[in-house]
């Protein structure tokens, strides 16, 4: 036997010492435990007194091919399945100091932990959104709900459903920009997994993107007011209904710009579209949407004014018809209207034709 051989059997014998424990079946004192496997067994009737524990002590066992392997199991800190009893170091060669080969299910994890990180440290998340957003990495594990997607769109609508939770002004096109890929499917993953859980999630507040477009807008010292005239235009767009079914940029948009022009700031249509990032369609109809209401028919003064508790604002306060109930119902009078006309020019038609066949008749 070689040195090497030698002292691994010295350090397996030493591992195999005797325990002072009684066993519970016999009451023998002759126990042996085997620290690097962590078993126990009473040398009398045989129980097993401990098995699979877990041990800090590491100890090593000569392969076929001569190699070394690393004896018992290695329990990872997700407290998931514990890794192959046969771990061997990655790169062959039993070099020491390398990394242990991990199970696909742990390197999964690792992968997403990781890419959770390099996501949230580009869009500034404290340490508190990282490890949400990895305890709802894990749920998709479990559920197997990463097979068949890429890792970092799943890591977008975990970090993306943590935002949502915890109100923060991030929307789900910052993602798409920083992993540079489709919104459309980052948002068809995010739902998927949001029905997956059967997670309730927050609706969107727009307020809280208010101060993130104005600081972009530059209008230097007046931004705080201009945000904040923006803010009351929100809540009262909310009394309208204009809110809902919409989403938050658009809504943002329009106030943003309606509150630009109330405070002597000329900013055009092009440059809130190039802030908010909407279709510029979208921004008149916002508009067109508001003006339609009665708050969008006051000045800038009445609107400065207008306090919703009084008891003279108390309808306004109540807020109008939502604009899908009002273009029915345009479109509802608008069909009887043309239906009203069609059945009177029916009668005419009628009674033309009856007076041309009794005068017809009279004069034969």
């Amino acid at each position: 036997l070689t040195c090497k051989s030698v002292s691994r059997i010295e350090s397996t014998a030493s591992a195999r010492k005797k325990m002072s424990s009684v066993c519970p079946q016999c009451g023998s004192h002759d126990i042996l435990a085997d620290t690097g496997r962590g078993h126990a067994v009473c040398m009398e009737c045989g129980l097993t007194l401990d098995e699979s524990s877990i041990v800090s002590d590491v100890s090593f066992q000569e392969t076929a091919r001569g190699t070394s392997s690393v004896v018992g199991q290695f329990v990872p800190t997700t407290g998931n399945k514990a890794l192959s009893s046969s771990a061997k170091q990655s790169g062959g060669g039993g070099g020491m100091g390398r990394p242990y080969g991990k199970e696909s299910r742990e390197a999964t994890i690792a992968n997403g932990r990781r890419k959770i990180q390099q996501v949230a440290t580009s869009l500034k998340l404290n340490q508190h959104h990282v490890e949400a957003a990895q305890r709802m990495f894990m749920l998709a594990v479990q559920h197997n709900f990463i097979q068949g997607r890429k890792t970092q769109n799943v890591v977008a609508a975990c970090l993306y459903i943590i935002c949502r939770r915890e109100r923060t002004p991030h929307m789900l096109i910052d993602f798409s920009d920083v992993l540079q890929t489709n919104l459309f499917v980052l948002g068809s993953t995010y739902l998927k997994f949001v029905r997956l859980l059967n997670l309730k999630i927050p609706l969107i507040d727009p307020s809280l993107y208010i101060h993130r477009f104005a600081a972009r807008l530059e209008f230097g010292d007046k931004t705080q007011a201009v945000a904040n005239t923006a803010i009351r235009l929100v809540q009262q767009m909310k009394r309208d209904w204009i809110q809902v079914g919409r989403r938050p940029s658009g809504l943002c948009g329009a106030c943003l710009l309606i509150a630009a022009r109330m405070h002597n700031f000329r900013r055009t249509q092009k440059e809130i579209v190039s802030v908010v990032r909407i279709c510029d369609v979208t921004l008149r109809q916002r508009l067109i949407e508001f003006q339609n209401t009665a708050a969008g028919q006051m000045t800038m003064d009445e609107f400065a004014r207008l306090d919703f508790d009084s008891a003279n604002n108390q309808a306004l306060a109540n807020g109008a018809d939502p604009p899908a109930f009002v273009r029915r119902e345009e479109e509802r009078r608008r069909l009887q209207k043309q239906r009203q006309m069609l059945i009177e020019a029916q009668r005419a038609t009628k009674k033309g034709a009856a007076s041309s066949s009794s005068s017809s008749s009279s004069s034969s």
